[in-house]
């Protein structure tokens, strides 16, 4: 059966330890109960992984390694411009994109000049555009290798074997 230990890929702390054992103790009410309570707890104790320590970083990121792609969240500048050759490069790496256009709400004229900008650079890459909420401020973009399953609505990244 898996846990929480095996998801992360860490040795599992409570393998072995007699919890079953201190739980019958206290139920039938033996005397001796406590002190196997005890004994479970230090066990646990002393077994118990802090995540925080150094030497669980290392090992993470000499597992994992340097992250190749990421999520952009992207709005318009002071201007209300939207940065399209730094999208486009971004989308090219395999970079996923959103682009928050809901600070020009006031600004119908502006929110539609910066989805047509991000419509041409859409055709030009082949990259679809899908809107994350209904007033359509809030757009995806997915970039290159990424996978959106419009039937489920799953987002992933392809598996590169």
């Amino acid at each position: 059966m898996s846990n929480i230990y095996s998801f992360f890929g860490l040795p599992d702390p409570n393998e072995g330890a007699p919890q079953d054992v201190a739980m019958e103790a206290e139920l039938v009410g033996e005397p001796n109960g406590a002190s196997v309570i005890s004994e479970v707890e230090i066990l646990l104790d002393s077994k118990f992984h802090d995540l925080a320590e150094k030497k669980w970083q290392t090992w993470t990121h000499s597992r994992s390694g340097v992250p190749r792609r990421a999520i952009r969240y992207i709005e318009p500048d002071n201007l209300h411009r939207l940065p399209v050759h730094g999208i486009s490069q971004r989308l090219i790496s395999g970079d996923m994109v959103v682009v928050d256009l809901r600070d020009l709400k006031h600004m119908k004229a502006q929110q539609d000049a910066c989805r047509r900008e991000l419509g041409s650079m859409s055709e030009r890459l082949g990259a679809p555009i899908f809107a994350l909420d209904a007033a359509e401020t809030l757009l995806l973009v997915p970039g290159a290798g990424a996978v959106v399953d419009t039937t489920s609505h799953h987002l992933g990244i392809t598996d590169e074997n």
